[in-house]
């Protein structure tokens, strides 16, 4: 990684006069230009190249004593940034810190890790062929997975302000803040799920070879059942409509056809597939989901029934429009997220691929639906037609993993999805009681917001204990209060 990261900033320190010229740098800021450009290579350049061991820790199952490290060190960094800034270093100083914060990440990571494995060390005599295999077979197809994981996150963006214009792409950020932080939350625990399946590794049952021809095969399959199925709806729309007034409902009917028969060539062909023959991932895989789902529909049912008061709490209430995106997202979220632990399980057995199928009918979805959906009912239309994407693709991979890991649809939804409804019974009433006292002013609102977030919060953690959680979850629950296990230990 240091070999990769000397060359590309020795490319960037050849082609500099080129980049100032085509940002059009006026002559008097290019020397902080290039200061700025180059320092912060060599800084992402020192976190490829050594901030692996913050991973050591992670797959030492020691996260707490590597967010430990970053909290601390990014705390530093916001000191270090108001003394820089008070000092005169100006944006220089921003640099300054982001790279003394990563050093101390990267120094006390290091001191962890060779704490918990003293035999660790560096050295180019211990690099070897199968490293290189590694680096550039499972590396390289995570790399890939994060370059659409990157195109993605913009790609909404990109199409809402060429087709709607930079004011609802605006618009579209207000709407995305709220769902998109509480999508940090459950992200936040998705790292254990890597180093614990590959820890159990588990055994695949079956005959069949995962030969690259097949998989091939399977990715066209896929492929073409998602475009098939992406042109379904659009023949319903107006625009489309008034180019083919009589046949849209033939062509669209003729569409759904073909997608159900490529859908059971799909299946056909899945069916014949090795699975996965390993209770201890089974029961890692379920309560994973399991859990995400709680944790998601708790944060983002309130925030579909509170929507419009949150917003107008917020920013006020001539961003309206918002929170209709902010509705939609939340539900796109609530379910793209429950995706979180099983790519984490599936790249922690060396299986990629369900993931890149997964972010392959995503993105075919999303540029295909996201363009019409703008056209057709602007923002609103954007923000359902990401849901709708979402919705489909997640679907797509549940079904995938079930057959990998022999799950069948009751045990899954019972054991899964059920636990999700509960906090729809406190949202009807929050949202009833919103609607009954309609707070006038960004006050009022925020008052309104607060009590109605308390109250569902309360009903929501007492229907989980008393309905959703087992006996061993409810003891395990209670491990986890600090006070609790404060006073066991003075006992």
């Amino acid at each position: 990684m240091f070999s990769f990261c000397l060359f590309f900033c020795l490319v960037l320190y050849l082609i500099m006069p080129f980049l100032l010229e085509s940002f059009h740098i006026e002559p008097a800021r290019q020397d902080l230009a290039s200061t700025i450009f180059l320092g912060t290579a060599a800084v992402f350049s020192l976190e490829l190249t050594l901030g692996g061991f913050r991973f050591v820790i992670n797959g030492m199952h020691e996260f707490s004593k590597e967010k430990i490290v970053s909290t601390v060190a990014g705390l530093i960094e916001i000191a270090a940034i108001l003394l820089f800034l008070y000092l005169g270093a100006g944006v220089k100083g921003l640099l300054y810190a982001f790279a003394l914060r990563l050093v101390l990440e990267t120094a006390g990571c290091w001191i962890i890790a060779r704490t918990l494995l003293p035999s660790l060390s560096l050295s180019w005599r211990l690099i070897s062929r199968e490293h290189i295999r590694l680096f550039l077979g499972f590396g390289g197809k995570v790399q890939v997975l994060g370059i659409l994981g990157i195109f993605l996150t913009a790609i909404d963006r990109l199409f809402i302000t060429a087709i709607a214009g930079l004011a609802a792409g605006g618009m579209f950020e207000i709407g995305r803040k709220l769902p998109s932080t509480a999508g940090g939350i459950s992200s936040s625990a998705f790292g254990p799920f890597l180093s614990t399946a590959s820890h159990i590794e588990g055994q695949w049952a079956g005959e069949k070879p995962n030969a690259f021809p097949d998989r091939l095969k399977t990715y066209a399959l896929i492929i073409a059942a998602t475009l098939s199925l992406s042109i379904v709806p659009l023949f319903f729309l107006l625009p489309v409509q008034r180019w083919l007034p009589d046949a849209g409902p033939l062509f669209s009917l003729f569409a759904g056809s073909l997608t159900v028969f490529l859908f059971y060539l799909l299946k056909c062909r899945l069916k014949t597939e090795n699975f996965l023959d390993s209770c201890e991932l089974r029961r890692l895989y379920l309560n994973g989901i399991r859990f995400t789902n709680i944790v998601n529909s708790t944060l983002f049912v309130f925030l579909v029934a509170m929507a419009h008061p949150l917003m107008n709490a917020w920013v006020g209430k001539e961003y309206a429009s918002a929170a209709d995106v902010m509705i939609f997202l939340s539900i796109a979220y609530s379910i793209q997220l429950c995706t979180g632990p099983i790519t984490m399980i599936f790249r922690g057995i060396d299986r990629n691929g369900r993931e890149l199928e997964y972010m392959l009918v995503q993105v075919i979805l999303m540029v295909i639906w996201i363009p019409a959906g703008t056209t057709a009912w602007g923002l609103v239309g954007s923000a359902a037609a990401i849901a709708c994407s979402s919705i489909v693709s997640t679907l797509f991979l549940l079904w995938r993993s079930n057959n990998t890991f022999r799950i069948r649809f009751r045990e899954f939804i019972t054991g899964t999805f059920f636990p999700a409804l509960v906090p729809l019974l406190p949202a009807v009433a929050v949202f009833t009681v919103s609607q009954i006292w309609s707070a006038e002013g960004r006050i009022m609102a925020g008052v309104q917001v607060l009590v109605c977030g308390v109250g569902y919060l309360l009903i929501s953690v007492t229907l989980f204990w008393k309905i959703v959680l087992d006996s061993d979850e409810k003891s395990k629950a209670l491990e986890m209060i600090p006070f609790k296990r404060k006073r066991n230990s003075l006992c």
